[in-house]
């Protein structure tokens, strides 16, 4: 049976000369302003730093997670190369977040590794940044078919009686 992900699309407010990196940064600030605490995936494992509040920060995660599972996700992290972006923790809560930019499909280390995360516990989600004339805002998607339930799409405003 495939995994179904949550995938957000969210419109990008203006254009932007240079794209790099640009989803991670902007669905990075979004998440903090929702309240998330947030952490780079890739860095689960490498506890040491040379920069002390980066080394505070992820100290923090080190004692939010439990032992086993810490150790579980340094494994996947190592071997699978796979994780999303972003582990998030809010209220006693947990969620991963993929960031994505237009059209950019996930690869087939993260299909491997998102079941894997969704069979433990961990919520996970793909955040796509779009192009605001992109309708669809939320849906269900099946990883192995890339089946899509659309759940939410974006309003237009409809005038009854132009002038």
């Amino acid at each position: 049976m495939h995994s179904i992900v949550l995938h957000e699309y969210i419109p990008l407010k203006k254009q932007y000369d240079n794209r790099g990196g640009l989803s991670e940064r902007i669905l990075r600030l979004r998440l903090e302003q929702q309240g998330w605490i947030v952490w780079k995936s890739a860095l689960i494992g490498f506890w040491e730093s040379e920069y002390p509040n980066v080394a505070r920060k992820y100290m923090r995660l080190r004692e939010l997670l439990d032992p086993e599972t810490r150790e579980w996700l340094e494994y996947i992290n190592a071997v699978h190369h796979g994780l999303p972006d972003y582990i998030c923790y809010r209220a006693g809560k947990w969620k991963f977040v993929e960031c994505k930019l237009g059209h950019e499909q996930l690869n087939k280390n993260q299909r491997k590794c998102i079941p894997k995360l969704k069979e433990r516990g961990f919520h996970v989600e793909v955040h796509k940044l779009v192009e605001d004339c992109t309708k669809t805002r939320a849906a269900l998607v099946q990883l192995g078919t890339r089946e899509k339930k659309i759940l939410e799409k974006q309003m237009r405003i409809v005038l009854r009686n132009p002038r």
